[in-house]
C-alpha cells in the first residue's frame, strides 16, 4: 500500500511539473569537452512546509524553496516518498521527487537522498536521475547541508529557521 501511494504520488508530481516543464526545455545546458553530453548545474535552498501525517516515517513531508543556476532563478517543491532510518545507524536513507521551476528550464527529478547525521552541520549525497522535462533523463548527482539558521527568508517552514543549501549535476 505505501510502495503505491508513493508510486502514485510519483506520478501525479510528475505530471503536474510536466506541464510547466515544457515551457522551459529550449536552450542548451553547458557542453562537454567530450561533445555528446551535456552537463548543468542547479542549485536550491529548500525547507519543510508540511510534516507527514505519520510521525513514525519522513515520507510526505512537503518542501518549498528557490533554486538557481542553469534553470534560472525560480521555485523548488519536492516530497520526500520513503525513508529509512533502519538500515545504516545515523544515516537517513531516502527517496524524493526535487521539481525546478527556474526561469530558463524546469525539470523533475527523483532522488536517493543519503544524510550523514555524523557531520556537523549534517551533510546529504544526492543521487538520482531527471524523470521530467528539461534534460529528462540525465544522471543527477549532488550534495546538501543543513544550515541553521537559514540565511533567506522560509516561509511557512515547519523546522524553524532551519533548511537545507546544495547543488545538483546533471548529466546526459
Amino acid at each position: 500500500m505505501r510502495r503505491t501511494m508513493g508510486l502514485m504520488l510519483a506520478v501525479v508530481l510528475a505530471a503536474g511539473f510536466a506541464a510547466t516543464a515544457q515551457a522551459g526545455t529550449a536552450g542548451k545546458a553547458s557542453s562537454d569537452r567530450g561533445g555528446n553530453r551535456r552537463n548543468a548545474d542547479v542549485t536550491f535552498t529548500k525547507w519543510v512546509t508540511r510534516l507527514p501525517d505519520d510521525p513514525s516515517t519522513l515520507a510526505g513531508i512537503s518542501m518549498a524553496g528557490v533554486v538557481g543556476g542553469d534553470v534560472g532563478r525560480g521555485t523548488y517543491s519536492g516530497m520526500v516518498i520513503s525513508d529509512d532510518t533502519t538500515s545504516r545507524p545515523d544515516f537517513w536513507l531516502a527517496q524524493a521527487l526535487y521539481g525546478f521551476k527556474g526561469s530558463k528550464h524546469s525539470f523533475v527529478a527523483h532522488n536517493l537522498i543519503t544524510e550523514d547525521h555524523t557531520t556537523s552541520p549534517i551533510t546529504a549525497t544526492i543521487r538520482g536521475f531527471v524523470i521530467s522535462g528539461w534534460m529528462n533523463g540525465a544522471s543527477v548527482t549532488g550534495e546538501y547541508t543543513l544550515l541553521d539558521p537559514c540565511p533567506i527568508a522560509t516561509p511557512g517552514n515547519m523546522f524553524g529557521t532551519a533548511c537545507f543549501q546544495g547543488t545538483l549535476h546533471l548529466r546526459s
